[in-house]
């Protein structure tokens, strides 16, 4: 596994996989491609959000989009990896890079009904030292109710 941070080089490849995310929770987002084929994309990486790529053998197997709030503070925009590489555990060993790359203070959602992501995240971030967990839902104003997780990283 190789975590690269997007940049001019690779930034393709980010925006292909976020097509595939895009598509993956469209029965959940309500979303439908344009006349192209193509979705909208919610989160633009450009500062203060960095994107990330993780390489299996050279293949691009996964992206996540984080918004950076501040002084070590993080949140998980967005979090794909590709099926091919499923229950490999690779989701979490991204996630656990990311962490260890930015350790601070996390804040990770969940859209209703994605009950995948939700135990995907509760199990990654139990997985990993951290403090001050806080789990709950709240209504966004944009996706309605939301699962929110929020942790202190510690490291390693």
């Amino acid at each position: 596994m190789n975590i690269k941070e997007v940049s001019a080089n690779n930034l393709a490849t980010y925006l292909n996989l976020a097509q595939c995310y895009e598509a993956e929770f469209s029965v959940l987002t309500k979303k439908k491609p344009d006349k192209d084929g193509l979705f909208m994309l919610d989160t633009e990486i450009a500062p203060p959000t960095k994107g990330y790529i993780v390489y299996v053998d050279n293949v691009p197997a996964g992206i996540a989009a984080i918004g950076c709030q501040g002084d070590s503070n993080y949140e998980v925009y967005e979090f794909y990896i590709v099926p091919y590489f499923r229950n490999e555990k690779l989701g979490t060993q991204f996630a656990h890079g990311i962490w260890q790359m930015l350790p601070g203070h996390w804040v990770v959602k969940q859209i209703q009904g994605a009950n995948h992501a939700i135990n995907f995240w509760q199990s990654c971030i139990k997985s990993y030292p951290h403090k001050n967990y806080q789990e709950g839902t709240y209504q966004d104003e944009y996706w309605g109710q939301v699962n929110k997780q929020s942790f202190l990283t510690t490291g390693h």
